[in-house]
């Protein structure tokens, strides 16, 4: 395949593009030629959203082979072979389109690495992933074996496989590949640098929309509007997404008893606690009176109740500094693969707890 063996980085916009480029291939097969089209979705939200195009695929006559990580099968139309993988194998991670007949091939196969580009819209749009690609015929027919090989399929289903595979054989590798495949990476890498530049330039033109509402002027902490925006489209099961939810008693009242200055200055050591143990992809949002969510896409469950004791001590240091109020804090935690986020879920944790000194243990996703 192009690039090292090992494959490069690839955000999930590029591979999107490049996954559409190999399904119009297949579309475009002429008439009649024997084609194998697997696409590996992850799971079947991702695919829903691609039903038309593979409903297409099928009607022309391909063997067309939807593989997904789900443990209840869900119904695909008639001509859709659905492969399951199991939900903690390999192949639960891989995003892959291989196409296959006697005179072409294309595939691409990437790695969910279960880490976010921190220049992106949402979470989704930043995950990252490590692949390959390729329109040489006999890689489209490495992947097929392997792919074959490693699903669990029905006899059928092998057997016009194994028709498709003869019919390959017959055919010799054809030429000039290597020449197609030039102009092919020379657009590839045009177009990455393309959807890299309108990410960045949609990012800094939402920092400076005055109507936005997605920071409070006063603090600069991101706001719920923020928050939905950017935890639209999650797919559930795939990225792990670290939540803890600290909660600040007397934080409210701050204002009320001691002044705006007091309540300012309060909230800024507030923050200044966070974000000091925060990471560039992470976020912190005032979701209450009291309440911060903060977001830790990739954390580990350990890193995740780590994160929750040190600001909650950091936390109970701030009566030192000016305001000079003890504002005790404790936290809920979870790492999660569900969808939606369980927020209400941190939220009645918190309120279980009461004004413990310690950090309430972590929730079972």
């Amino acid at each position: 395949m192009d690039r090292s063996r090992a494959g490069e980085l690839l955000g999930k916009p590029m591979l999107v593009e490049l996954s559409h480029a190999i399904e119009q291939f297949a579309l475009a097969a002429a008439p009649g030629e024997p084609l194998i089209v697997i696409a590996m979705f992850q799971k079947h939200s991702y695919f829903q959203r691609e039903l038309p195009v593979y409903r297409n695929i099928a009607s022309a006559g391909a063997v067309t082979l939807v593989g997904m990580a789900e443990e209840i099968p869900p119904q695909l139309p008639r001509g859709l072979h659905l492969a399951l993988a199991p939900a903690t194998g390999p192949l639960a991670r891989e995003w892959s389109v291989t196409v296959l007949g006697p005179h072409g091939g294309a595939t691409l196969v990437a790695t969910d690495l279960e880490l976010v580009d921190p220049v992106a819209r949402t979470i989704e749009e930043g995950r990252c992933f490590r692949g390959r690609w390729s329109f040489r015929r006999e890689d489209a027919l490495r992947e097929v074996l392997r792919l074959r090989s490693q699903l669990r399929l029905p006899a059928g289903v092998i057997a016009e496989m194994d028709d498709v595979l003869q019919a390959v054989q017959r055919v010799p590798e054809p030429d000039h590949q290597g020449w197609w495949g030039v102009p092919a990476r020379f657009l590839a890498d045009r177009m990455q640098a393309a959807v890299r530049s309108r990410t960045e330039a949609q990012v800094a033109l939402e920092s400076v929309a005055e109507d936005s509402g997605e920071r409070d002027p006063r603090t600069g902490l991101y706001t719920e509007k923020f928050l939905k925006r950017w935890t639209a489209g999650l797919g559930a099961g795939t990225l792990p997404i670290g939540l803890a939810l600290l909660r600040v008693f007397g934080i409210a009242e701050v204002r009320a008893d001691y002044g705006l200055r007091a309540e300012l200055a309060a909230l800024h050591g507030v923050s200044g606690c966070v974000q000091d143990l925060l990471t560039n992809v992470d976020r912190v949002v005032r979701i209450g009176r009291e309440d911060f969510l903060v977001v830790l896409p990739s954390w580990s469950p350990e890193r995740v109740m780590w994160f929750c004791e040190e600001v909650c001590e950091r936390v109970s240091r701030l009566e030192d500094a000016y305001p000079f109020i003890a504002l005790p804090g404790v936290a809920a935690a979870t790492v999660t693969r569900s969808r939606p986020l369980p927020i209400p879920q941190l939220i009645h944790q918190v309120e279980l707890g009461g004004r413990a000194s310690e950090p309430v243990s972590l929730l079972a996703d």
